[in-house]
């Protein structure tokens, strides 16, 4: 060790798998320093940097390689979709829009190398529920499967309490929606208000509220029935005038026992 330094070690001692403590001193000596004033550097000033910004800019094209493929849709191949191929870089992307033909197919050639997200809509009815992320390499070609789902009218529900209580009174909500598809092959979801809604119940229910009737603003309407026996109950809702809808069969519980307290006697208090 050099002269004039000072080394100082602590030792801890372990006893089973705890530390113990370690003793406290009884006086601690503090010595007041002041900290030197900080070296002021405004005055001095820094030579240019030599050099140019620029912005990088992202393009599909012109290239080597080929992506192509088929949209099919609920009734086959999908005539006048538009397909889009986005190449991702970063947090930037390029656009390629193609259409596919009568048979449903497409291409788009001499393109770049890259990573891509492809999807595929036909307003306002066709859409990709969701995109496909594929990798290109510069050369050759990528052949894609896109599938597009039907838009329209959507009927959704909810039910309270949810599992209905045999002999308790359970609300079901109707909610009728117009889901379509953009220009930009984003699908809008509106409410339907004025809609005629007829609910049919099976023996197992027992209606509270009329069964039919007209959503309102926010294109919902609610029927009452109370459950009369435990198990699937099955519930068909009908959207005016053709489009009928099953409403998953909801499983009736018994109501929980009722519990009772009985005092004890008095010598036992």
């Amino acid at each position: 060790m050099a002269a004039g330094a000072l080394a100082v070690v602590v030792t801890a001692c372990f006893s089973g798998d705890e530390l113990e403590p370690l003793p406290v001193p009884s006086t601690v000596s503090t010595v007041a320093t002041t900290p030197p004033a900080p070296a002021d550097h405004s005055g001095v000033v820094l030579p240019p940097v030599q050099g140019t910004t620029t912005t990088a800019v992202v393009v599909v094209g012109p290239g080597a390689a080929v992506v192509a493929g088929r949209v099919d849709g609920p009734d086959g191949p999908v005539e006048g979709a538009t397909v889009r191929l986005e190449r991702l870089v970063g947090d930037a992307a390029a656009i390629l829009d193609v259409s596919t033909r009568p048979d449903g197919t497409w291409r788009a050639t001499g393109v770049l190398g890259g990573r891509y997200r492809v999807r595929a809509w036909r307003r306002p009815d066709l859409a990709s529920v969701e995109p496909q992320l594929v990798f290109v390499a510069g050369t050759g070609t990528v052949e894609l499967a896109l599938r597009a789902e039907r838009f329209g009218t959507a009927v959704e529900f909810a039910v309270a309490p949810n599992p209905p209580v045999v002999g308790e009174a359970t609300n079901v909500l109707v909610r009728v929606a117009e889901r379509t598809v953009d220009a930009e092959g984003a699908v809008r979801a509106r409410p339907r208000p004025g809609v005629g809604v007829s609910l049919a119940a099976g023996s197992g229910w027992a209606p509270q509220s009329p069964l039919t009737g007209a959503t309102d603003e926010a294109g919902t309407i609610t029927f009452t029935l109370v459950c009369r026996l435990p198990g699937p109950q099955g519930l068909l809702a009908t959207v005016l005038p053709d489009q009928v809808v099953p409403v998953e069969p909801l499983d009736c519980v018994e109501p929980p026992p009722v519990t009772t307290t009985s005092a004890p006697p008095a010598g036992e208090r």
